[in-house]
């Protein structure tokens, strides 16, 4: 919050030069909203981010270990 004291505010006196001027340009309409992505919030940190930036960044080394283990064998991978 900003404070003044009295002597130095300044007050405008408006001048009498002033006129209206009716503007007759059409006024463009909207334009319409581009569809988006679906939103998705049902995983953790929705909408933050720091959270989708460091799970962007995590998934990558994380697929590459379970890969890693699953080549191994201490991974069983089974389809049901």
């Amino acid at each position: 919050m900003t404070a003044a004291l009295q002597h130095e505010v300044v007050t405008l006196v408006p001048t009498r030069d002033l006129r209206l001027v009716h503007d007759t340009s059409p006024v463009p309409a909207p334009a319409p909203k581009k569809a988006t992505g679906p939103a998705v919030a049902g995983h953790f940190g929705a909408g933050d981010p720091l959270v989708d930036g460091a799970a962007r960044l995590l998934s990558v080394p994380v697929r590459h270990v379970y890969a890693a283990l699953w080549r191994v064998g201490l991974i069983d991978v089974v389809k049901a």
